[in-house]
């Protein structure tokens, strides 16, 4: 699950296509976004990152809202889920992307969600 906490300054949707850009381009990864309800097409990668975040696929908010959305993944059976702070790495950095793992984490580890 790509992520990013909610910081001054930040776009998701520009974190969103940094983190997915080159897979929002691609008919495959966009035809499954389809089918799960998501409009992506290859042909524009940045609506793609918009409708990711509007549809909760890229999560962002609070630590506690991101651990709330991962929690519902697994309350829905899923038993394994990667957190993936890449946007977060390619536009700030190691440092500011571990941050927000780390939080995120933290929050989940402590059943701090919203």
């Amino acid at each position: 699950v790509h992520a990013a906490v909610t910081r001054p300054g930040r776009d998701p949707e520009h974190l969103a296509h940094l983190a997915a850009g080159a897979h929002l381009q691609a008919a495959h990864y966009t035809g499954m976004l389809r089918t799960a309800g998501v409009d992506a097409d290859p042909s524009d990668p940045r609506a793609g990152a918009r409708a990711l975040v509007r549809s909760g696929l890229f999560a962002t908010g609070t630590p506690e809202q991101i651990a709330g959305r991962l929690a519902e993944y697994h309350a829905a059976g899923v038993d394994e889920v990667v957190v993936n702070t890449a946007g977060v790495w390619l536009a700030e950095g190691p440092h500011a992307a571990v941050r927000d793992a780390e939080e995120i984490l933290t929050c989940l580890g402590r059943g701090d969600a919203d």
